[in-house]
């Protein structure tokens, strides 16, 4: 346990075998409220003065705002806060401080709470979040005391840093050497709160500045290995320091920005340190200073070129402008250096960053980019690469609505080998991203499928050559000649998926006249893309009229090759074999009477499958 530091704030009130204590040894504390509340009734005012002269006179003027009634509003929220003696305050700072090192204490036991083995076969560990949690549930009762206590000298004055430091050496030495903190021990919010207000007032008291507190702060973290304080709560302390301080603080931290105690923090744009000072340079530095410290971040956040660019511009240096521009962009594709060096000409740039990837989001940042990008090369005379760049803009916007960037790339002007480039960039990634995944257990073989029907309806729409009428013989062929055997059908199961989802939607709006079929066997829910819409439409203008009554005639003579055998099924688990023959029997009952036959006798010392398959109402 952290040794108790001396007690500065005591009690003058000597505990004796007085009457007072007799009675606070005696009775309950409601007996105790009860008492109280029966004398002050009988008391006049006079003899309570008498009673009070002789008690302390804080302990006065406690009693006097308890005692006496408020007139108003504010004056009852102000009587509230301060009805509270110093010696009540001490006694509840001691006892925080008291459940504080119990956890400590609790944390450096080698068998604790904060051990935890989830499963017996599992090796233990140190649950850092537990202890974490139970701290920051201290230090936020201790949080509203900080002040008083600093400033009455209460228990503890050594504070918050001190005690965290020797915690984090006793938690080491305490736990089996084999086990690690892993996540390290990050403090919440209120505990740092509390470990940089406590530091603050010493630093204060010793006539210091807010530098001085930051530079003190920076040195117990260089002495600490697991403890880390909290980021947001960090900023925030300094943010919140009179415009004075922080300015002492910028000059400070400009002055030893190169010493080892401040270098790699104030480079670092992940480390706190460097976001404050990013901060207090913006509001308080030149704004030639904050850009050129800004673009010696950019290499790590690649969104800290915006605003340098966006000046350059505004002083009409388009030629710098590419530059930083250039070092934007490599740093916004530092993580795919196969794609790097990257130009508006050679590949989308929604499709390099993995804007196919990801979930939904507006790209502002990377659009504000490629505006600033076609303004400078637009005031230079490069309209080929302004052209290219209204084509990269456009996609971030629009691409996944075909109609938009079918137009973007034929009415555009950008020479040839633009336009097949970009173009192939965005139909290689919707051909990719509409691609379904595989699914596993339904073929042995798989083979490569180089093209499918969503290759040859692109290629219709932007083909003149083939157009409406080579897509229906493409799709129709394919069709026709579609193996029925699952280990011949490769990738061309999932996109044969894709495609009846898709005919099912156009038909019946998703309603399908076979709906454990549709949502059994096709498994729509994992078909849908961002393009659905698109995809859909361009279909239903190319695809033949029967193309849906064709698709559901190779399901219904094929069905059953697909249905999961029961001999294949896991831990005796038969429900997909079930619902697979509750489809069949939907679309193809005299397949499912033929199979069931068949079931009858090759498993029907599979109890468990006859139970699945009862349980669906199934014969």
């Amino acid at each position: 346990m952290p040794k108790k530091n001396q007690i500065f704030y005591e009690d003058n009130v000597k505990v004796q075998s007085s009457l007072g204590s007799r009675i606070l040894e005696g009775l309950a504390e409601a007996e105790i409220c009860q008492l109280l509340d029966s004398l002050f009734a009988v008391l006049s005012d006079e003899q309570r003065q008498t009673a009070f002269v002789q008690l302390e006179a804080d302990t006065q003027t406690t009693l006097i705002q308890i005692i006496a009634p408020s007139q108003t509003g504010e004056q009852a929220k102000t009587t509230e806060r301060q009805a509270t003696s110093l010696a009540k305050l001490a006694q509840t700072w001691s006892e925080l401080w008291r459940e504080w090192n119990e956890i400590i204490t609790e944390a450096s036991q080698s068998e604790g709470k904060y051990i935890v083995q989830e499963e017996s076969w599992e090796e233990p560990y140190f649950d850092d979040c537990a202890l974490v949690e139970d701290l920051e549930a201290v230090a936020q009762k201790m949080k509203p005391l900080v002040e008083t206590a600093f400033t009455n000298s209460f228990s503890y004055a050594h504070g918050f840093a001190a005690n965290l430091l020797e915690a984090e050496s006793e938690i080491s030495d305490g736990i089996a050497d084999w086990m690690e903190i892993r996540d390290g021990i990050n403090l919440q919010p209120n505990i740092t709160h509390c470990l940089l207000e406590w530091e603050w007032l010493g630093v204060q008291k010793q006539g210091q500045d807010a530098f001085k507190l930051a530079k003190q702060i920076r040195e117990w973290e260089e002495k600490l290995f697991h403890i880390s304080l909290d980021d947001d709560a960090v900023i925030d302390f300094f943010s919140d320091l009179p415009d004075e301080q922080k300015k002492l603080v910028l000059a400070g931290m400009t002055a030893e920005r190169h010493s080892s105690l401040w270098k790699y923090d104030l480079e670092n744009t992940f480390s706190y340190w460097h976001l404050f000072y990013m901060e207090v340079l913006r509001q308080f530095a030149t704004p030639e200073i904050y850009l050129n410290n800004l673009r010696a971040t950019i290499s790590q956040e690649w969104q800290n070129g915006l605003p340098v660019i966006q000046d350059l511009l505004a002083k009409q240096e388009y030629r710098e402008s590419l530059t930083v521009i250039q070092e934007t962009l490599d740093a916004l594709l530092k993580n795919k250096p196969d794609l790097n060096p990257w130009t508006p000409e050679n590949s989308l740039l929604f499709v390099t960053v993995g804007g196919f990837s990801y979930a939904p989001g507006n790209w502002e940042k990377e659009k504000t980019l490629l505006r600033y990008y076609q303004q400078a090369v637009r005031e230079l005379g490069e309209i080929e690469r302004v052209n290219a760049l209204e084509i990269q803009y456009i996609t971030f916007e629009c691409c996944y609505d075909w109609s938009s960037m079918f137009k973007a790339f034929a009415e555009i002007p950008v020479n040839k080998d633009t336009q097949q480039a970009l173009f192939t960039s965005w139909r290689e990634s919707i051909i990719k991203r509409g691609t379904p995944y595989k699914y596993s257990g339904l073929y042995t073989n798989p083979k490569p499928l180089d093209t499918w029907w969503l290759h040859w309806l692109l290629d219709s729409i932007t083909t003149k050559e083939k157009g409406h009428t080579w897509f229906k013989q493409q799709i129709i062929e394919w069709l026709e000649n579609l193996p029925g055997e699952q280990g011949q059908m490769g990738g061309e199961y999932s996109v044969l998926h894709l495609l009846t989802k898709d005919l099912t939607e156009i038909k019946y709006q998703g309603k399908s006249p076979y709906p454990k079929f549709y949502e059994v066997v096709i498994l729509p829910n994992q078909l849908s893309t961002r393009d659905d819409i698109s995809r859909k439409t361009y279909l239903q203008e190319y695809a033949p009229p029967d193309l849906w009554e064709r698709v559901m005639a190779y399901w219904q003579a094929n069905l059953h090759n697909f249905v999961p055998r029961p001999d294949s099924s896991q831990s005796s688990d038969y429900t997909k074999n079930a619902q697979w023959m509750s489809a069949l029997k939907e679309l193809a009952p005299q397949n499912y009477d033929s199979l069931l036959s068949q079931w009858k006798v090759q498993h029907k010392r599979r109890p468990n499958l006859w139970k699945a398959m009862r349980n669906l109402g199934l014969d």
